[in-house]
């Protein structure tokens, strides 16, 4: 630890930043996967799947309302205007309020229609309208913070905001009445973020002396605009699946596939962490030309990912009866293609970061585009027949095809020299096979122990190679 701490000290300033973000998205994701199994205890079925709906209504329409100013345009001005970056921080703030005001103003007008349509009571969409202001600025703060590469704040704010929204959660649904431990969750988790919001709503309005330039609010138009399209399609891949069940089964139902998708987001730590160090390696690879190395470590990397994945679709009872309670035990069914889906997204950006250092990206948001309309297609088809367990195969199948058409992209261009399309053909199709198999074996524990033992001990005999692959990119 302490040559650990001395190498950190001499590190420079984007290593520290690099390394204190890592660990505090660690923290992050553990409180997270810690609050899950609390929640779904105290909490029913119904007011669980009310909580869910709701960040997933307002997920998506924080995309609209916003723009998602925190993303796309951001790291661009804080480049072009790096002399009136405080100007620049509080023009998009300042775009984001009238955005949220006429989103305001509208849902007042319609505020019972909304309210039946999005199946949330007034007062939550009130909240919500508080979380695009404030929480978007805390946003833009925390992205300047990250760009300067001043972490100690930031890594602060991040769990101890964490921290305070779990606590105070708790106990507000603990002593709430249990038809309102939904809107307690809710105004307890989005209340400590509003209020941390508003203190850096604060910050960057006076720091820029409450000046917001024009040119600076229609360059952020400008380049945000166009990008909205895709935006919704990276959404409505990733979360409108729960609001479907909503909509075409029940709260309920949502609540069980909200926890199951719960393992996606733990695989996912893994494969985020992987490729932060995988992507500068690639482009350092391509960079020198050496195409060779490209194509041999990524075929690696995905196959020891897969394995993962599978390994997980294995262990799937298990983690969902940490998970929650009995009651949400149909949800194990749905984990397999949730895991299966979290591979290809893997899949999918290995082959976006060949397009990106090669400059091919105008088709990037036609192929996620094509994608989300299929799943959402799907969704309607299959949900009402076959139920929650249907949006996880939907959502796999359209993370499949979009692989499928980075994969065309990349090889129309001429660039599938870096990448082993053959051999990660194959692996897919051995993931997606095994992993719909694993969940005829649940019934049987002895057989399914087995295949963890050969998976585990596959992964020992294979350990040199396995260690040598990462050492090589981390």
């Amino acid at each position: 630890m302490i040559k650990i701490y001395k190498k950190f000290k001499v590190a420079s300033p984007a290593v520290k930043a690099s390394i204190v973000y890592l660990f505090a998205n660690l923290i992050l994701k553990g409180i997270s996967l810690i609050s899950g199994p609390i929640f779904t205890r105290i909490m029913s079925l119904e007011q669980y799947g009310i909580v869910n709906t709701f960040m997933s209504w307002q997920n998506l329409i924080i995309v609209i309302v916003t723009l998602n100013l925190t993303q796309g345009v951001f790291n661009n001005g804080m480049l072009e205007f790096k002399e009136n970056r405080d100007e620049f921080q509080f023009s998009l703030i300042t775009v984001v309020t009238l955005l949220a005001c006429i989103y305001g103003f509208f849902t007042i007008i319609f505020i019972d229609r909304i309210s039946t349509f999005l199946e949330l009571s007034p007062k939550l969409i009130f909240v919500m309208f508080m979380h695009f202001v404030f929480v978007t600025s805390y946003h833009i703060w925390n992205g300047r913070q990250r760009y300067e590469y001043k972490y100690k704040t930031v890594a602060v704010v991040m769990v101890l905001s964490a921290v305070l929204s779990l606590a105070l959660g708790v106990t507000a649904v603990l002593f709430s009445r249990s038809d309102q431990a939904a809107n307690a969750r809710i105004y307890m988790m989005e209340g400590v973020n509003i209020v941390i919001g508003i203190y850096f709503y604060l910050c960057v309005a006076i720091r820029a002396k409450f000046r917001a330039r024009l040119k600076y609010c229609i360059y952020a138009l400008k380049f945000n605009i166009p990008l909205l399209p895709h935006y919704l399609s990276m959404y409505v891949l990733s979360g409108s699946d729960r609001i479907m069940i909503s909509k075409l089964i029940n709260m309920s139902a949502t609540a069980i596939y909200s926890v199951a998708y719960t393992m996606a987001s733990v695989i996912n730590i893994f494969w985020q962490s992987t490729e932060a160090a995988l992507s500068p390696w690639i482009y350092d690879k391509l960079e020198q030309g050496d195409t060779t190395a490209v194509k041999k470590i990524t075929i690696k990397i995905i196959g020891l990912f897969g394995c993962l994945c599978l390994l997980c679709t294995l262990f799937a009872p298990e983690i969902m009866k940490i998970l929650a309670p009995d009651e949400y035990s149909e949800g194990v069914y749905a984990m397999p293609s949730i895991a299966v889906g979290v591979y290809f997204t893997a899949v999918y950006s290995i082959y976006m970061r060949i397009e990106l250092f090669y400059k091919k990206t105008v088709f990037s948001a036609i192929a996620t585009g094509t994608a989300a309309l299929i799943n959402i297609i799907l969704n309607y088809i299959f949900i009402p027949q076959y139920g929650f367990v249907a949006a996880g195969y939907t959502t796999m199948f359209s993370y499949a095809l979009l692989s499928l058409l980075h994969y065309a992209n990349v090889k129309k261009c001429g660039c599938e020299k870096a990448i082993d399309n053959k051999l990660i053909f194959i692996i897919s199709c051995g993931i997606v096979v095994s992993s719909i198999m694993v969940s005829f074996l649940y019934k049987f524990i002895i057989v399914r122990y087995s295949l963890i033992l050969l998976v585990l001990l596959f992964g020992l005999i294979k350990h040199k190679l396995i260690f040598a692959t990462l050492k090589k990119i981390f």
